[in-house]
């Protein structure tokens, strides 16, 4: 039997989320291909323009657009001179540039020299250009604008995903660090991130995954799906990866899969979580625990665990669980009242996963049988 106070103290703790794990790897220094550019703000807008520089909103939706005050005297500072902080942009594909930081910058030059829909406001210095837009100021101020050279970081092809990764991991956005979906949404546009996207939306999801508003502009709720998807793709008998490379590597297939393939994921997906909840209802991807009462929150380890493994039975087998919940719920508690190990490997999602699948597993197989 588990120690109760020791039990207590790792339990109890409803607001902790899972710990991120530290990126360990050893890499060649050398693979690192970072150059340094001073493109001219008319370049970096014509690659806007032509969509070859992807400004992505969606990634960086947690920082506040600025406000037109803002906007207008970033403006403003390049009118006059003043330099501004440099950008980082993944530059690994050559067609579709990715911004990483700086696109409340780019955001605001589009809109006031492409879009022209921003009326200068708030200005310091420049008082006489108060209200006007990019079409009435004088030429030479729209000529200063399109000449300015900006300093810009690109991450070029040949720099290795892991390493990419964890050079984005140290970059903050908006004065706020990145959090891990967050860099893989960045590091693998494409239509795997828009299925994450849609699978997170959907009322099944939903109904059984309740995060708060900030876990979701954080796309945690993002994650938790790609889990299922990292799972499902790689057994977890394969995982011999670290969590965040396991994922992003999942994120990459994802974007290659086929309409059919991804169709297939997406009806699995809803079936699974239709068949927790009618097994779990509230406590749906939740520890349960004989000795502590109180519901605890959605748990990212046990939400991969159980809707991938019950993904993989039929539908006559589901059933039997769903008759049977009464025991496989205890069986369940039983393991985390006094499996040191299992409660371990579910406290934290990078951590015993063999474990974690594995018992589950064996719960399942014994209510089954």
């Amino acid at each position: 039997m588990t120690d109760l106070s020791n039990y207590n103290a790792e339990l109890a703790d409803e607001e902790t989320l899972e710990e991120e794990e530290k990126v360990t790897f050893l890499y060649d220094p050398e693979e690192i291909n970072i150059v340094t550019r001073e493109p001219t703000i008319e370049l970096l807008l014509k690659r806007i323009n032509e969509e070859s520089l992807d400004l992505a909103p969606d990634f960086q939706r947690h920082a506040d657009i600025w406000k037109e005050d803002a906007q207008s005297r970033l403006i403003e500072s390049i009118i006059i001179r003043i330099p501004i902080p440099a950008l980082y942009i993944d530059a690994t594909n050559e067609d579709k540039w990715v911004v990483v930081d700086g696109l409340q910058r780019l955001f605001a030059l589009r809109r006031f020299i492409l879009d022209k829909e921003l009326k200068l406001s708030g200005l310091e210095y420049l008082t006489n250009l108060e209200g006007k837009t990019y079409d009435q100021i004088d030429r030479r101020y729209q000529r200063r604008l399109e000449e300015t050279q900006l300093t810009v970081y690109l991450i070029e092809k040949g720099t290795p995903p892991e390493i990419k990764y964890n050079i984005f991991k140290r970059i903050n956005t908006g004065g706020l660090p990145l959090y891990p979906q967050e860099l893989r949404h960045a590091l693998n546009p494409g239509k795997g991130t828009k299925f994450l996207t849609k699978l997170a939306a959907s009322p099944e999801f939903q109904q059984v995954v309740k995060l708060g508003n900030n876990r979701k502009m954080r796309m945690d709720d993002r994650e938790f799906i790609l889990g299922f998807i990292a799972f499902t793709l790689t057994s977890y008998q394969e995982y011999i990866d670290k969590r965040d490379t396991f994922l992003s590597k999942a994120l990459s297939k994802a974007n290659k899969l086929s309409e059919i393939e991804l169709n297939e994921i997406e009806t699995n997906f809803k079936r699974t979580i239709i068949a927790n909840w009618n097994i779990f209802g509230k406590d749906a991807f939740r520890k349960i625990s004989n000795y502590q009462k109180r519901q605890f929150p959605i748990n990212k380890a046990l939400f991969e665990s159980w809707s991938v493994l019950l993904s993989k039975l039929s539908d006559d087998q589901i059933q039997i669980l769903i008759d049977r919940k009464e025991k496989l719920i205890n069986l369940f508690k039983t393991h985390i009242d006094n499996d040191k190990s299992f409660l371990d490997s579910i406290s934290q999602a990078a951590e015993k996963v063999h474990y974690r699948f594995s018992t589950i597993e064996k719960i399942i197989q014994e209510v089954l049988s």
